[in-house]
C-alpha cells in the first residue's frame, strides 16, 4: 500500500510551504499569493494545510498564519453558496436617477452663445 503524499509536497517530498521571508538559509519555497490562491480555490489544499502547518518551525508558522488569516480569501466549498455570493456583490453597485449617469431628473445647462 502506498503512503498518500500531503498535497503541499512535490515529487522529492520538499515541502513548499517552507521558508521564512528574509531568511537566506530558509527562503520561502512558494510565494504568500499563490498559497492564498491554491487555499482559496482547492479543498484538498486547505486540509492539507491544516495537517502541515502545526509540524512545521514556529518562524514558519507564524508566516503561514498571516499569510492564511491575513488576506481574504472565499472558503466555501458550496457551489451554490459561492454563486449567490458572486451575484450578491454584483446587486451591490449603485443605481443612478438622477445626474448625468441616470437621466431622470437632470437637465442640459443652458446653451449660451460664444461672444
Amino acid at each position: 500500500m502506498v503512503a498518500q503524499r500531503e498535497w503541499w509536497f512535490n515529487e522529492v517530498n520538499d515541502n513548499l510551504l517552507k521558508g521564512v521571508v528574509d531568511d537566506l538559509d530558509n527562503p520561502p519555497r512558494l510565494c504568500d499569493a499563490a498559497i492564498v490562491d491554491f487555499l482559496s480555490r482547492i479543498p484538498e489544499a486547505r486540509a492539507s494545510f491544516e495537517r502541515v502547518v502545526p509540524q512545521m518551525l514556529p518562524e514558519e508558522q507564524e508566516r503561514l498564519f498571516l499569510v492564511s488569516r491575513g488576506r481574504p480569501y472565499n472558503l466555501n466549498t458550496d457551489p451554490q453558496i459561492v454563486e449567490d455570493q458572486f451575484q450578491a456583490s454584483q446587486n451591490k453597485v449603485g443605481i443612478h436617477t438622477t445626474g448625468p449617469r441616470g437621466g431622470g431628473n437632470w437637465y442640459p445647462p443652458p446653451f449660451e452663445e460664444p461672444t
